[in-house]
């Protein structure tokens, strides 16, 4: 299989991309890619391969591609096709977009819409209303300008049009899942998800291990590493850290009689150097001395 590099495709200071593809470059081998992907057919139909199953897409058809997920896609012959490929890394959805990721909708899209089974019939795309179409085109051609020309500020209405985008994909995917039994297993694969956050935040202490938490998740290391940084906006580890530290401070206010060696044990950390090294890193003092302050 091969695997597609972001930095092949995108600038890290701005991890985000966009093109059309048509007849001439859309035919490519069985690949991932590191990144994520929202694609959307406006115009022709192409054939979409992924997880041993063939869909046929037509126009209006908007679907997702987490990152290390293999995919093909490929032409029919004798049909036209464009379709958009909208690219990007999880660290381009920063946290003034939190409010996204409290979206069931949005995570089901995004997240579980490519894993959903209904029946032996795969649940990997939607066809968008026809009033949605113009919106969702509207936002990609203003995309698709800005990311020509990169006029100044382009960045932020870049990340306001992909933001409404992955929105109205959302509110689409909710609308599709009206039936009862593909709620039901749509919620399944969501509270996988759910109980591997929830597990972090009861069990940071321990020592956690991504591939026991991705297990609970019901994801691949990988798969749930992307997903993680995208909902959370920072690495699994990190997020664990600052779990870790923010108990930390609480005991440094609150429980004077505890030695810093027992505050550091009681917070997760396993090592004591390593817990100064964390805590400065992020308060910018040792913690004896926010103590004493």
């Amino acid at each position: 299989m091969r695997l597609i590099a972001y930095k092949n495709i995108m600038q890290e200071s701005f991890p985000f991309t966009i093109q059309i593809k048509d007849h001439t470059t859309l035919n490519s081998p069985i690949h991932a890619h590191e990144y994520f992907q929202i694609c959307y057919v406006q115009k022709g139909s192409c054939i979409h391969h992924l997880r041993g199953k063939t869909v046929v897409l037509v126009k209006g058809d908007l679907f997702s591609i987490p990152p290390m997920y293999e995919h093909k896609l490929e032409t029919l012959p004798g049909h036209d096709i464009e379709i958009v490929h909208i690219d990007f890394l999880p660290t381009l959805m920063d946290r003034h977009m939190a409010d996204l990721f409290d979206m069931d909708s949005f995570i089901d899209f995004a997240f579980i819409q490519p894993f959903v089974q209904l029946n032996d019939t795969l649940l990997p795309k939607l066809n968008v209303s026809y009033a949605r179409q113009r919106i969702i085109e509207e936002l990609i051609n203003e995309m698709l300008e800005e990311f020509a020309y990169k006029s100044a500020g382009y960045e932020l209405i870049i990340k306001s049009g992909l933001q409404k985008l992955l929105v109205l994909a959302g509110r689409e995917f909710l609308n599709y899942t009206e039936k009862a039994e593909e709620h039901r297993i749509i919620h399944l694969h969501r509270d996988h998800l759910e109980q591997a956050l929830s597990y972090i935040e009861q069990h940071y202490t321990d020592n956690l291990k991504l591939q026991d938490v991705a297990a609970k998740a019901a994801m691949s290391p990988s798969y749930f590493t992307s997903i993680f940084k995208l909902i959370k906006g920072m690495t699994f580890i990190d997020y664990v850290n600052e779990i870790r530290l923010n108990e930390a401070v609480r005991l440094l206010k609150g429980h004077p009689e505890l030695s810093i060696e027992r505050i550091a044990e009681l917070s997760g950390f396993n090592h004591v150097t390593h817990f100064y090294r964390m805590f400065k890193r992020k308060l910018g003092i040792p913690p004896a001395q926010f103590r004493r302050n």
